[in-house]
């Protein structure tokens, strides 16, 4: 079991065009495995990961939703855990330079 406990993952400013998307949001995001808590705050919704818990796979997913809700990328830097770490930080993946902010020259 890690020694660091539970990280929380940012979303701010989350735009929904009605409530049916608005409830497939937060269906989503409470489907991810490693999610254990969501709650919001101010303008901010944030979901808390258990680190012991993240996989690979939950990664993806919020990949997938932060790309679907225009959510900024860079948020997940936070989810870059040992177990996953080697995938995570492909540079050949979609989402590298977003998450990871890299441009090219």
């Amino acid at each position: 079991m890690s020694d660091q406990g539970p990280l929380e993952i940012e979303m701010a400013d989350v735009l929904f065009y009605s409530a049916q998307d608005e409830l497939y949001f937060f269906t989503w995001l409470k489907d991810i495995g490693s999610v254990s808590e969501v709650f919001g705050q101010g303008r901010a919704i944030y979901a808390v990961v258990d680190r012991d818990e993240l996989t690979f796979d939950d990664a993806l997913e919020f990949i997938s939703l932060f790309r679907r809700y225009l959510i900024p990328l860079p948020e997940l830097k936070r989810l870059e855990v040992p177990k996953i770490s080697k995938r995570f930080r492909d540079p050949s993946a979609f989402w590298y330079s977003e998450v990871f902010e890299v441009t090219s020259d």
